[in-house]
């Protein structure tokens, strides 16, 4: 989903230009199809800008997850709309057109256009009157214009789930799981370090099922081997979403031996009661989910792991609640974020008996959080003293001392906070041995003590 370059936007002021504003809400492999959308409108005449009310085409691309993101999108939507100038086009692009177009219709009424998920590619076609265009999927030839840090990059191998957890809506969004093939992800790995990226975060909706809708079946072991060989200046990838029923003995042990692949695994969990698990139709137990984390932590030793949990499902009982939090104070994820229950338009679970009151769940959600928070305050206390390899994002000055931003290896970008690194002539792009020296929350403070350009 990427091209040999970035396309250059020009001045909004040129008037053979056509000006594009645009909003990606949610998650990151949103992101990812709003720089496809972008990089394709880019590179055929349009014009970047950097404020709606200079735009021609508006673009806000949805999120539709949960009601609450709903709810955003339709709030920025709204905003959008009353900031634009007269005859600009307000677009909606994402989840949200595939299932909730009728209330986005109703909702946003200045809306011009809604555009699907499958539909990136011929956003441009639509906005000259053509809609005859074909629903191919993004590959590594098309253009995408990066919008994160220039040393960082999302990288999309599958899209859509076919998994059916009964909270979930995505496959009604998204449709079933889609991966793209090996090779071009390959071709997109190697533009994107040929582009400067350092660092490359796999995502999908589910990493671990990647490949299984494919005729050859790969791996995603196999993909990580040639990640590995063909992109060697891509020094990090991380994998993020990965489902914990299909995690294998080979995908553990290319990631403990891989010279850039991080020892870090985002693996939600969800939750850990037995009857919880069963009716979310996650296909495992907490023993299972207890074995796995052994697993993981003896074939990957020092490996970091994240999760995300899930209360107030319908039949989460008190008891049912005690076991995930004596799960939670088992496990010590490092890294580990707190959802409420969401009964989701069309899911299994909206129809379930016995929902939690919202009362409820959110004090069972203040609860985990702070059992969480004091798990996570002592695991990074123990880190001070350790010395760990950092990415530097910007060099800057405090106080007249040399002080560089930058992400340890174990800090997911956007998620995990950033820290604070002392030491004289750090550049961007540089990887740093970092000495940890104190803890803010997610953030950290270190002094360099060796460094790779």
């Amino acid at each position: 989903m990427s091209s040999g370059g970035n396309p250059r936007p020009r001045g909004p002021r040129d008037p053979l230009l056509r000006a594009v504003y645009a909003v990606s809400l949610g998650c990151p492999k949103n992101r990812v199809d709003t720089e496809v959308m972008l990089g394709d409108l880019l590179s055929h005449g349009y014009a970047l800008t950097m404020r709606p009310e200079n735009a021609d085409v508006v673009l806000v691309n949805t999120c539709g997850f949960l009601h609450d993101a709903r709810n955003e999108s339709i709030e920025v939507l709204r905003e959008m709309s009353r900031r634009m100038r007269p005859g600009a086009r307000l677009v909606a692009a994402g989840c949200m057109t595939e299932v909730f177009r009728d209330l986005l219709a109703e909702q946003v009424p200045e809306l011009d256009l809604a555009i699907g998920v499958k539909d990136l590619l011929r956003l441009r076609g639509f906005l000259q009157g053509d809609d005859t265009g074909p629903r191919e999927p993004p590959s590594a030839e098309n253009p995408r214009l990066l919008t994160s840090d220039p040393l960082t990059a999302y990288l999309k191998i599958a899209d859509g789930c076919s998994r059916r957890c009964a909270f979930c809506i995505i496959p009604r969004l998204r449709g079933r799981q889609r991966s793209r093939a090996v090779d071009d992800i390959l071709a997109e790995a190697r533009i994107l370090q040929a582009r400067g990226v350092r660092e490359l975060n796999l995502v999908a909706q589910d990493l671990t099922h990647y490949g299984r809708d494919l005729r050859d079946r790969p791996t995603l072991a196999t993909l990580l081997r040639r990640l590995s060989d063909e992109a060697p200046r891509v020094r990090w990838i991380r994998l993020l979403y990965l489902y914990p029923r299909d995690l294998d003995d080979g995908l553990l042990d290319g990631i403990a031996t891989s010279p850039n692949v991080l020892r870090y695994l985002d693996l939600p969990v969800q939750h850990a009661d037995d009857r919880v698990l069963a009716a979310m139709r996650r296909g495992t137990t907490r023993r299972a989910l207890e074995r796995l984390v052994a697993r993981i932590r003896s074939r990957i030793p020092g490996v970091v792991l994240r999760t995300t949990y899930l209360v107030g499902f319908p039949g989460e009982t008190d008891r049912a609640f005690e076991n995930l939090l004596a799960f939670a104070r088992q496990m010590r994820f490092e890294m580990a974020g707190v959802f409420r229950f969401s009964a989701e338009p069309g899911s299994r679970a909206a129809a379930l008996p016995d929902q939690v009151p919202a009362a409820v769940a959110r004090e069972r959600e203040r609860r985990l959080v702070a059992v969480l928070g004091e798990i996570a305050h002592d695991l990074r206390q123990r880190l001070i003293g350790e010395v760990h390899e950092a990415l530097v994002l910007r060099e800057s000055a405090a106080q007249g001392a040399p002080v560089a931003r930058a992400r340890l290896w174990f800090q997911a970008p956007e998620v995990d906070g950033q820290t604070r690194v002392r030491g004289a002539g750090l550049r961007a792009g540089d990887f740093v041995q970092v000495r940890i020296t104190g803890v803010h929350g997610n953030d950290f403070e270190g002094v360099a003590v060796g460094r790779r350009r």
